[in-house]
């Protein structure tokens, strides 16, 4: 298995996106690997959040667009949606603590912690320094 980012979901979904054709093929290549795909649904809404946003994208996704996308993705067979728990929210602040992070950390670091609980080791990501400090995460960059 392997976590994917938010950020590479953005680059999926919005084929204009610069890194749209790179995600891709690294995607692919992970799935004709075998892995599975999987992210929490933090990483969902985020999602959501960055593409209906008119100051990141000209134009942006609609609502409706950007949900539907959603889901289709999160239906095909090689993608999981997988549930934090109260030990990854421990694991969250512990790291929070531990690494003096500020609130615009929160985010990757309750998805490593996330990943961790699940076992998932390796994560799909255009933004690796995010997570170097994890060491239980080994990021691979489209």
């Amino acid at each position: 298995m392997i976590g994917l980012d938010c950020n590479i979901l953005v680059q999926l979904a919005m084929a204009d996106h610069p890194a749209h054709q790179q995600s891709l093929d690294a995607v692919q290549a992970e799935i004709d690997r075998g892995e599975t795909l999987v992210f929490p649904p933090m990483v969902g809404t985020e999602f959501l959040h960055i593409v209906t946003d008119e100051r990141r994208f000209k134009p942006p996704l609609k609502m409706a667009e950007a949900t539907q996308w959603l889901d289709d993705f999160a239906s095909e067979p090689s993608v999981n949606v997988i549930i934090a728990s109260p030990a990854s929210l421990t694991l969250t602040a512990a790291w929070i603590r531990t690494h003096s992070l500020g609130r615009k950390r929160i985010l990757d670091t309750h998805l490593a912690a996330v990943l961790h609980s699940h076992r998932i080791s390796r994560l799909l990501t255009s933004n690796p320094s995010d997570f170097a400090l994890f060491k239980v995460i080994q990021t691979v960059t489209p």
